[in-house]
């Protein structure tokens, strides 16, 4: 239903005509709406990605908008995610004009509140721009199209695209604000607070190649907290084995729906040759997955809820991070320390050996190996694969059979233009936005 019923997408009054919030409690109220504020996550990219397969059967039962997805056949059909996305930045905004109307409240509710809708408006621009617009790297001058950065709550301004840069900036500059007001950690999993837009920015500054920012995130993520969770006191064949109050690397509650359409049908397996790269040791290969007759699925989702995929930030990917960034500063060796570090809580214990790396890149290549095996439908293997394909030593041309002939296939090569999504087409047709290319 979020994908193809949204037949009210044109006529959607804009949020503030809906209620006018006039009490600190109201703001705190729609920030609190959980249902809307943790679940607006766009899986598209998880969907095109090439962590798990489908067969031909499987995929012609499913939604034809997930069948275009993931056979790279984007028709700017993808109006649902793109409007739960955009009610939360229209709630943040709503909230961020009704500060600056509704008097009253202590100051640290009142910077919170600010606080909070500045992260929810920066980090859904920022998930948004790795699915709508071409990637980002302060490596090289930008090009290209961004977002419709609103940043007022009244929808029907006309408003065009931004660029690429100018998406960046703000998404950044909200990002970082939200750190200056929110307490270092909530009350709540759902609520942001520093540690989460610290391991936020952390991401972001990866993905567009900023690796010394990138490592000074993680760094003030650590200084609040370096807890790991150990997989040896978790049970392997538990259906559930990770849950919400067993994970004490789960820094906040985010999930996306879309990927469940396909993680749930009966035919779809984790790839094959990547269930391969876990050795038997490897706790990972029995928490994260289980054999049956058919293939392997999938069951160690972060969050523990077996419906929906885990979107959020987790402490495991803080160790990747830094250990990637050391690597990329040729301190491979402090990078391997973190490396052993993460692993050692994922083997067997006893059955792990530290590992030592000759030089930089090898330390790099075995980190964005462990980020795949570690970060596992998580929504980052596709922002992985559209910063990676730059490089080509890293890039890689994805490739799947698209029907039930056995030599019949479909291709994505590195850099293509299909690694940005389109414009959803009544977005198009509503705002008269520019269509990216294709």
């Amino acid at each position: 239903m979020f994908l193809c019923n949204c037949h009210d997408f044109l006529d959607a009054k804009p949020y503030n005509t809906l209620a006018q919030p006039n009490k600190i409690e109201d703001l705190r109220a729609l920030l609190d709406y959980e249902a809307e504020m943790s679940s607006w996550y766009p899986g598209l990219g998880e969907v095109a990605s090439d962590d798990f397969q489908v067969d031909y059967k499987g995929l012609s039962s499913t939604l034809p908008v997930l069948q275009d997805t993931y056979l790279w056949r984007d028709k700017g059909m993808t109006d649902g995610e793109w409007m739960l996305a955009n009610k939360v930045i229209s709630i943040s905004n709503v909230v961020l004009e009704g500060l600056e109307r509704v008097k009253g409240g202590p100051l640290n509710v009142r910077e919170q509140l600010e606080g909070e809708a500045l992260f929810w408006r920066g980090w859904v621009f920022f998930n948004l721009a790795q699915i709508y617009c071409p990637p980002f790297t302060v490596l090289e001058p930008s090009s290209g199209l961004g977002l419709v950065l609103r940043t007022d709550s009244d929808s029907e301004i006309d408003q065009g695209r931004s660029t690429l840069a100018e998406t960046y900036r703000q998404l950044l500059e909200d990002l970082h604000k939200s750190v200056e007001l929110l307490p270092e950690t909530s009350q709540f999993i759902t609520r942001p607070s520093k540690l989460v837009a610290l391991a936020a920015l952390a991401r972001v500054y990866l993905t567009i190649e900023d690796y010394a920012k990138s490592e000074e995130m993680v760094d003030r993520v650590m200084q609040i907290t370096s807890e790991l969770l150990d997989f040896n006191d978790l049970d392997p064949t538990a259906a559930i084995p990770i849950s919400m109050s067993n994970n004490i690397e789960l820094f906040n509650f985010a999930q996306s729906w879309t990927v469940s359409f396909l993680m749930l049908e009966a035919s779809t397996h984790v790839d094959p040759r990547l269930y391969e790269r876990y050795e038997d040791s490897d706790l990972r290969k029995h928490i994260f997955f289980e054999e049956n007759v058919s293939g392997v699925k999938f069951k160690g989702s972060y969050h523990g809820q077996p419906t929906t995929a885990f979107f959020g930030l987790a402490q495991d990917e803080m160790y990747l991070i830094k250990a990637e960034c050391l690597a990329r500063r040729s301190a491979f060796k402090e990078g391997e320390s973190y490396l052993n570090t993460l692993l050692n809580h994922r083997y067997k214990r006893g059955e792990f050996s530290p590992i030592s790396f000759t030089d930089s890149d090898a330390l790099l290549t075995r980190v964005l190996l462990e980020r795949r095996k570690e970060l596992i439908f998580r929504g980052l293997r596709w922002m992985d694969l559209r910063r990676l394909n730059r490089y080509p030593e890293r890039a890689i041309t994805l490739k799947r059979q698209f029907n039930d002939e056995p030599d019949v296939f479909s291709y994505l090569e590195p850099q293509d233009l299909r690694y940005t999504f389109l414009f959803p087409i009544e977005a198009i047709d509503a705002g008269g936005y520019e269509q990216n290319p294709r």
